[in-house]
């Protein structure tokens, strides 16, 4: 069953920039790993972001996420 869903809200603290120009990189406390579109120069601030989907890898579930506007 899955713990988080599209639509959830949510606040984060953008870790560090993802692979891409505009990627933050965010944990959730139990470790899931989310990707922020639009987050990419908000490295070290909490922002407000919804869930868009999520991504199952080999090292578990992954969340993709807007910033909230």
């Amino acid at each position: 069953m899955k713990k988080y869903h599209r639509g959830d809200e949510m606040r984060v603290r953008v870790e560090r920039s993802g692979l891409e120009p505009n990627e933050g990189i965010a944990h959730l406390p139990d470790d899931t790993m989310v990707i922020v579109l639009g987050g990419g120069s908000r490295v070290g601030e909490v922002v407000d972001i919804v869930i868009t989907s999520d991504i199952q890898t080999s090292l578990g579930e992954s969340l993709l996420a807007d910033l909230k506007a």
